[in-house]
């Protein structure tokens, strides 16, 4: 297997086509308003409509183009608000969690990847990356609450220190990341989530492909 290996998001595909798009709908919508005066109503709507456009071409063109990145030591994660780096010798799982739904498996829409050493995430997650992923996975939590696996309470973002089996307290934003992420690997087997949405391949094979490198080491 050729290393690196690096993983396309699809999540900038047509950023061009939204802003040159809203930008053409923009520049239409206050001509009409200019030559056609009692059609302002229409023509407003029409404004807001391609302010939207600019806004999703905008917010695409600060996505990473790449989701994750894996070379022979390490596997690294991108996302908007920061990323995540993990050597494969601290990672002890990767796989796509799977719950029982009416006596059937199902999978969750994430890859899992199970930690062995925690406090190596402490200097390579903000605390910016940290409050997001908190608010993105709570999607996890709903679903482990629907199968009643957690209750409400459970499930609310825990704002008191963190302490690690070395004893070090974590406080501040990290301190509910590092909670939530000792709560979802209860649930799933996992304490960092990567989303299909990620991905322009099969998530299965980012699977494999990770796997088979950390296998390896």
């Amino acid at each position: 297997m050729k290393l690196p290996i690096y993983i396309e998001s699809p999540a900038p595909n047509f950023k061009r086509f939204f802003m040159l798009g809203g930008a053409l709908l923009l520049a239409l919508a206050i001509a009409g308003q200019l030559l056609w005066p009692s059609m302002v109503l229409q023509f407003g709507i029409l404004c807001l409509a391609a302010v939207s456009l600019i806004s999703v071409g905008i917010a695409k063109h600060f996505e990473p183009p790449i989701s994750v990145s894996l070379t022979e030591n390490s596997v690294r994660y991108f996302h908007r608000y920061g990323q995540w780096k993990l050597a494969w010798t601290n990672i002890s799982r990767i796989h796509i969690p799977r719950f029982y739904h009416q006596l059937e498996h199902r999978e969750i829409s994430y890859i899992g990847v199970k930690v062995d050493d925690l406090e190596a995430l402490i200097d390579n997650v903000s605390p910016r990356f940290a409050s997001r992923i908190i608010h993105e996975h709570r999607d996890i939590l709903a679903l482990a609450i629907s199968q009643g696996d957690i209750n409400a309470a459970q499930a609310q973002i825990n704002l008191s220190p963190f302490k690690l089996p070395s004893g070090f307290q974590i406080a501040g934003p990290l301190a509910p990341f590092f909670h939530q992420m000792i709560l979802l690997e209860k649930l799933y087997g996992a304490h960092l989530f990567i989303p299909f949405s990620g991905f322009t391949t099969s998530p299965q094979e980012v699977v494999n492909q990770m796997n088979a490198i950390r296998k390896m080491r």
